[in-house]
């Protein structure tokens, strides 16, 4: 562990409370010139620490800037949490190591990602500190395919639980795989996956979830002002890693335990197109279907023309203008 891993450590778990730079000097095993350094360093990445004479250093209450050590005060399962402030996409770095014969476990969290992915070769909007942006490497190795599908929605469900957890909100999912909230896109989530040739099930999973935690400073692009939102409607204490350590410890709960009783209804609960006309995009457009059902595989049962069928992909809308 670095020096400033070390203080970040320390202030995290005692926030609020002062600290001299000798007595962290002392418990650390490091200088005092190197806890002035660290501390002025930590400041200019915008830790939110208090430096006041004859009391020493404290991290405030208010801080709300993501990081490992953050993040893993709130921790409840077994992961192997990794942060980086800025990366190009972080599903894809993940499946560089999932390539590399990472572990299962493996996590990392971003700030900002400058070549986000969203679903059918979409980019995803990724703003700097105003959003969270993570990736899981899973190995379900006796899996199949099929059986595999089954994390996306595990993931929507994760999701919701930790936004009920911190906040006084129910938010909905627009199916497959989009989280809303006051009718605003806060959060998507992309899989990827690769396949053992030797048996058919999978070598590993890489979850990719995008969350808008704040607006950003300068609003969202026209194009999405619309459509997207933010799950905060203003700043709140630790707001960031409570949400990102929530929604790991809810998924990798659902992952390990791989019984769908524990989300399948959940998620049929919290969805926002059931039981009424929406517009599932085809290669000709969209047509006006009826949202009967979402059966036990998450395929969404739908009633067109008089006739029910079953759909497992695609672009559904409350509103065909969206």
């Amino acid at each position: 562990m670095t020096t400033k891993q070390k203080i970040i450590t320390l202030l995290e778990q005692n926030r609020g409370q002062f600290f001299s730079g000798e007595a962290i000097a002392s418990a650390l095993k490091i200088s005092r010139n190197a806890v002035w350094k660290t501390m002025k360093s930590l400041q200019k990445e915008g830790y939110d620490i208090q430096a006041v004479p004859n009391k020493g250093y404290s991290l405030s209450l208010e801080n709300d800037i993501v990081s490992k050590e953050g993040i893993e005060k709130y921790i409840q399962v077994h992961c192997d949490i990794h942060y980086e402030k800025e990366v190009t996409s972080t599903n894809t770095m993940v499946v560089q190591k999932a390539n590399q014969n990472e572990k299962e476990g493996y996590i990392l969290v971003s700030s900002f990602q400058s070549k986000g992915k969203g679903r059918t070769g979409h980019t995803f909007y990724s703003p700097n500190e105003s959003g969270v942006y993570l990736s899981i490497l899973l190995r379900p190795n006796d899996k199949t395919p099929m059986e595999a599908t089954n994390i996306t929605s595990m993931a929507a469900v994760a999701c919701c639980d930790a936004i009920e957890k911190v906040k006084d909100v129910k938010p909905q999912i627009k199916w497959i795989n989009d989280i809303f909230v006051n009718q605003k896109k806060v959060c998507g989530i992309l899989t990827e996956a690769s396949i053992s040739m030797e048996n058919k099930c999978m070598d590993y999973v890489v979850m990719g979830i995008g969350m808008n935690v704040y607006m950003p400073e300068n609003g969202f692009p026209k194009e999405l002002e619309t459509i997207a939102g933010s799950i905060y409607d203003s700043k709140i204490e630790d707001g960031k890693n409570k949400l990102v350590a929530y929604f790991i410890n809810s998924f990798m709960n659902y992952y390990y335990h791989w019984d769908k009783k524990e989300y399948y209804q959940k998620y049929k609960d919290h969805s926002m197109i059931l039981n009424q006309e929406v517009y599932i995009q085809g290669p000709s457009g969209f047509s006006k279907v009826y949202a009967k059902d979402i059966d036990e595989n998450f395929e969404l049962v739908i009633v067109e023309n008089g006739i029910e069928r079953k759909v497992s992909s695609g672009e559904v809308h409350v509103n065909v203008n969206l």
